[in-house]
């Protein structure tokens, strides 16, 4: 029993001791090693002309001509086959499958998709071909004029391919339905983004179709704004350090180990597309929601956030208190204030009750009931609001409330600065009147101007 004590006493003064002196070696490592970092893995999505040619001659690979008809006829690669038309009808794997089949395209086969200039046209045949099974695409780097110019040889007569029965495989992996939204939105590890607007995320201002209804906490998002301004393909690597910097704010970014979940309007929208290619290209892990915004808000159950401005906000509250002069809770809808309590009591919109994001969760049900008893969550709108745009707490708090069950969450997202900058009143609890809210940068009171 004693020499065990000994032994035990000799291992925990080496691990107190500190570093070993220098010179000398030690089994143990101080301090502990920082868990390793793991390198993102881009998968081989561009491929060059002469990889090109020698995965031609192995003899499962098609080319995919993703030119005009006209263009076609004129010269392509060997054994090229046409593809389809943008207009053409492909809403479901079923129509793309049924295209592919036609072309005699099958889905164990590498497909290398090759145009012109048009890279959105190329990155939703990358999407669509995967959405239908084909495990396998490449994206011929430079495209059909880098072949040409590289003298490659070229064909006119169309390809004498037959037709095959596409054989679908089990699971492609690049979807998800409105279920697994519904579970998904606002939890670690899942970022949905909005890919509706010409343009993303803004610090001041709000896009505007994702202002006005969009996926709790979904961000927008713009994959245009990735592509570089040639015609060219961003590089991997680059392309995984801009993605880096997409986040609700400057300096809180997202995790690109996450899941991404991309959705638009509808199945038809190309930016999803070019989305899912260049986050593919970037080594992260992208799915597509097909219904996008038009299946999920044609369900009433599900809960849709939307930005309210500041003259919408001040006109819901003024039909019950023109003057905004009472400070009691609103009867049409519920008013959470998510600042810290000091700077609640310096000043508030009318009639909003103090709710800290840091006691959200374990305080929401007392706050709900405590100013608007028996409300029901399904129909009453609910306004969350913070310091300013750059406050992220109430993009939070919205996502948190969905789950809860509201189903009809208004984001202030202005908050107290576009309140106060409006010139309307902020009445105050526990303050002299000569103070003025938070500085949403500093958390220091304001002195009056």
């Amino acid at each position: 029993m004693g020499k065990k004590t000994g032994f035990c006493s000799l291992a925990l003064m080496l691990l107190v001791s500190g570093p070993p002196v220098a010179g000398q070696s030690s089994p143990l490592q101080w301090p502990p090693p920082a868990p390793p970092v793991r390198a993102p893995v881009f998968p081989p999505i561009l491929i060059g002309a002469r990889d090109l040619i020698a995965l031609f001659k192995e003899g499962n690979a098609v080319a995919l001509d993703a030119r005009t008809t006209g263009a076609y006829e004129k010269g392509h690669l060997p054994r090229a086959v046409a593809a389809w038309s943008p207009e053409e009808e492909t809403n479901t794997p079923t129509d793309i499958r049924s295209l592919l089949a036609e072309r005699g395209i099958r889905s164990e086969e590498t497909v290398v998709l090759y145009g012109g200039s048009d890279r959105e046209w190329l990155a939703e045949l990358f999407w669509l071909l995967h959405w239908a099974g084909c495990r396998k695409v490449r994206i011929l780097d430079g495209g059909f004029e880098a072949w040409a110019a590289a003298g490659h040889p070229l064909e006119t007569r169309p390809s004498q391919r037959r037709a095959v029965q596409f054989r679908v495989p089990s699971r492609s992996g690049a979807t998800v339905d409105a279920a697994w939204v519904a579970e998904a939105f606002g939890t670690v590890g899942v970022e949905l983004l909005d890919v509706r607007d010409v343009r993303g995320w803004d610090r001041w201002l709000t896009p505007p179709t994702f202002g006005d209804g969009h996926i709790p906490y979904s961000l927008p998002f713009d994959p245009r704004s990735l592509l570089p301004a040639d015609d060219r393909w961003p590089e991997p690597a680059a392309l995984r350090q801009l993605l880096g910097t997409l986040g609700p704010r400057p300096g809180d970014p997202v995790n690109l180990d996450s899941t991404f979940v991309l959705y638009g309007e509808d199945p038809r929208d190309r930016r999803i597309g070019l989305g899912y290619s260049l986050l593919t290209m970037a080594g992260l892990d992208v799915r597509v929601f097909p219904g996008g915004w038009r299946q999920w808000s044609a369900d009433k159950a599900h809960p849709v956030v939307r930005v309210i401005e500041t003259a919408e906000l001040a006109a819901l509250l003024k039909s019950e208190d023109p003057g905004l002069e009472q400070d009691h809770p609103p009867r049409r809808l519920i008013l959470l204030d998510l600042r810290e309590a000091r700077d609640f009591a310096i000043g508030h919109l009318p009639g909003a009750r103090n709710l800290p994001y840091h006691a959200f969760a374990s305080n929401f049900e007392q706050a709900v009931e405590a100013g608007w008893p028996g409300a029901d969550r399904t129909t009453i709108p609910l306004v969350v609001y913070c310091y300013g745009p750059e406050c992220v707490r109430s993009r939070k708090a919205g996502a948190q409330a969905a789950r809860l069950g509201f189903r009809d969450v208004l984001w202030f997202r202005g908050g107290v600065r576009e309140w106060w900058a409006a010139g309307l009143p902020l009445p105050e609890t526990a303050a002299p009147r000569e103070r003025k809210p938070a500085s949403p940068a500093t958390g220091a009171a304001r002195p009056s101007p």
